[in-house]
């Protein structure tokens, strides 16, 4: 419709332009020549068997020129936009053709191992993926990529990177051993982990260990692993076990590090900045394995901000878990972690959805509970039929008061329990003095990982 007004407009403005024209020229519509031609128009128009009155050549002339004009100029405005959309939708056609074929190729594959089984005499045998990485301050955008690894399969075995190798590599990890293999195991995508992997893996170390756990296809994201000028999965690529996956968009260890070197006392209130554009479909997958609470069910509540999620985090919601049947996750919003937090610096260093995620992620998890209230009344405890009510982590040190505060209803109706690994304050402090106590490193760590993803999104997206 827009199309048509703006074609409108510009008749119209043509029209009004010859009009102009045409007032300062009526001699040259007078003349005989002209007037000759007008009574040849006229005898035509009587041929045709239309009857009279007949427009006014000066008419007819300022319509077929107003017309030209706006053409022409439809041509350089309009015109043009149009062509670069049929160019954008032609590149998209392009890319979903090429997902599809990768798709059909991927389908192929997984029907000829099944008859390749079948003829061996294991029908129904599962299809096993590999993925392997440090795993280091293990985010949402890691369980976005186990989500995605796992689903060209049927199980999701995940290794994980030793520290020494990582060290001689790269520098010594913010987290331990134990908390990555900790964090990945506890994610619902993962069905199994191998800890110990070197961070540069050989051709011989790769077949032994895919013999070992069989092991169908190795997969890994869409930018290049580079070793010494060599591609780390060049081997696995020739035999065909190689399979790649998208990496997720707006988060990166990078970018988390980069806000943590911000957080601290003297920095000026703000909010998180993400760049992660969290869709209902990305939430409604994430959401996978996720089941409604069966009626007699023994509902437990926890809640908290949830701020960098790792393997404390873990720890407490396994015992809340272990304390009934189906685990409610309530999760503050920023500006309600800003203010209890306000003596602690700049928290949260992930904004809402992004701790959401991070949430979800999680096993131990049954369903979430978005922007959850500091306060628990009896109405929500009625709402959500709960039967125990965990204490969450504190928000400030020795916060005694904030627990009063926080389920002193749960308190009066003794259905208030605490757990020993939630009485201390967050896990997100310890995680920020970990980066801060190395800020040089990890200045100089992100400046070049910066500019490795800036290559990254040049090269996939043409960007200048």
């Amino acid at each position: 419709m827009e199309g048509y007004a703006a074609a409108a407009l510009l008749v119209a403005v043509g029209i009004l332009t010859f009009n102009l024209i045409f007032s300062r020229g009526d001699e040259h519509l007078t003349s005989i020549q002209i007037q000759e031609l007008d009574r040849l128009f006229r005898q035509s128009l009587t041929a045709m068997g239309l009857q009279p009155p007949y427009p006014e050549l000066r008419d007819i002339c300022l319509v077929l020129m107003g017309s030209v004009i706006a053409l022409i100029t439809y041509y350089f405005t309009l015109g043009r936009r149009h062509r670069r959309r049929r160019e954008e939708i032609t590149h998209s056609l392009i890319c979903a053709r090429e997902k599809v074929r990768r798709l059909e190729s991927e389908l192929k594959a997984i029907e000829e191992m099944e008859e390749d089984d079948a003829k061996k005499g294991k029908p129904g045998r599962k299809i096993r993926i590999f993925m392997e990485g440090a795993f280091d301050l293990t985010h949402y955008g890691h369980v976005n990529a186990f989500r995605l690894g796992r689903s060209l399969g049927h199980e999701l075995v995940v290794g994980v990177n030793s520290s020494s190798t990582i060290t001689q590599c790269k520098g010594p990890p913010v987290m331990t051993d134990e908390e990555r293999c900790t964090m990945v195991s506890s994610c619902r995508f993962v069905d199994e982990v191998i800890s110990g992997i070197p961070y540069v893996m050989t051709e011989d170390y790769l077949l032994t260990l895919m013999e070992k756990y069989r092991i169908d296809y190795v997969v890994h994201g869409d930018d290049p692993v580079i070793v010494d000028g060599k591609d780390v999965y060049a081997h696995v690529k020739k035999m065909g076990k190689y399979k790649s996956i998208p990496r997720t968009e707006g988060v990166s260890t990078t970018d988390i590090v980069g806000r943590m070197l911000l957080c601290n006392s003297r920095t000026l209130a703000r909010k998180p900045v993400s760049r992660f554009m969290t869709t209902s479909s990305i939430l409604t997958q994430f959401r996978g394995g996720m089941e409604d609470p069966e009626k007699d069910a023994k509902i437990v509540y926890i809640d908290g901000d949830w701020d960098m999620f790792c393997a404390r985090h873990v720890n407490i919601l396994r015992e809340a878990k272990a304390l009934g049947d189906f685990l409610i996750v309530g999760v503050h919003n920023d500006d309600l972690v800003q203010k209890k937090s306000c003596q602690s610096g700049n928290l949260p260093i992930m904004d809402l959805h992004e701790r959401v995620l991070s949430v979800m992620g999680c096993k131990y998890v049954s369903d979430v509970l978005l922007d959850a209230p500091w306060s628990i009344g009896r109405d929500m405890i009625k709402s959500l039929r709960l039967s125990v009510i965990v204490g969450g982590p504190r928000y400030i040190e020795h916060g005694q008061k904030e627990d009063e505060e926080r389920y002193g209803v749960a308190k009066e109706l003794k259905i208030f329990q605490g757990i020993s690994s939630s009485t201390s304050w967050s896990p997100v402090h310890d995680i920020v003095k970990r980066i801060q106590e190395n800020r040089q490193r990890f200045q100089e760590k992100i400046r070049g990982k910066h500019a490795k993803e800036v290559e990254y999104y040049k090269k996939r997206y043409g960007r200048v």
